[in-house]
């Protein structure tokens, strides 16, 4: 196979600005390579190591697949902190002879999301029935996903809750809800899309609302910042 069919994978979008930048995680080289005015942040991978057939034998495996998304996260971070991201989805591979087909394909749908999130974060709020202490051992991408159908909130905490969520949503440029997690005390979890200045605002909000819930009996854990992997 030519040189030119080696894969790469794509971790990420970034502005043209960014093109040369390198980003070294775990000891492992990421790039970003400008096309036209946006710039895309690759690795180089080695062609027996990912074939399709490889791709597909490791996807069985928890502890493969968590290493992957773990170091997509960290080398979206470390852009995350020159400028905005667009992430790409988890484990893009494609031939470097494609990427110009792909921006040429995606290229204005990307520039638009660079412009909406940029000066932006996202944070994950959590809230849990009495103390808990979040674990951290996957990924953020991993842990939190959209819910496709969010169910009402409902039970004794409801009131509380919706004016968490409406408080939270108002300062914020995007909410969603997520997911719950596998933890019957978990009770509620949303994403936000929030601008660096608002931050301040955003906790006050929280710390409004921090006193009833502690009376409740219910423990908030706010998680971030991290690349806008639920709102591109």
């Amino acid at each position: 196979m030519p040189e030119r069919c080696a894969p790469v994978q794509l971790f990420g979008v970034v502005r043209a600005e960014l093109a040369g930048r390198r980003f070294i995680v775990e000891g492992r080289a990421a790039a970003t390579i400008a096309y036209g005015n946006l710039a895309l942040v690759v690795r180089d991978l080695d062609r027996s190591d990912w074939s399709d057939a490889v791709i597909a034998e490791k996807l069985n495996d928890p502890e493969w697949a968590t290493r992957q998304a773990a170091m997509q996260q960290r080398v979206l971070e470390r852009a995350m902190s020159a400028g905005p991201v667009v992430p790409a989805r988890p484990l893009t591979i494609l031939r470097r002879e494609e990427l110009e087909t792909f921006v040429r394909d995606n290229g204005d749908r990307l520039r638009r999301t660079l412009a909406r999130i940029a000066g932006k974060q996202e944070w994950c709020l959590h809230v849990y029935l009495g103390p808990h202490v979040t674990s951290h051992e996957e990924p953020y991408v991993m842990r939190v996903a959209p819910a496709v159908l969010p169910a009402p909130i409902e039970g004794p905490f409801s009131d509380h809750v919706t004016a968490l969520w409406k408080r939270c949503s108002a300062v914020s440029f995007g909410a969603r809800r997520i997911e719950p997690a596998q933890n019957p005390r978990y009770l509620f979890g949303a994403t936000f899309l929030l601008a660096r200045n608002h931050l301040r605002e955003f906790r006050a909000a929280l710390l409004d609302l921090a006193s009833e819930a502690r009376e409740m009996g219910l423990t908030y854990y706010l998680d971030g910042p991290h690349p806008p992997f639920t709102f591109t």
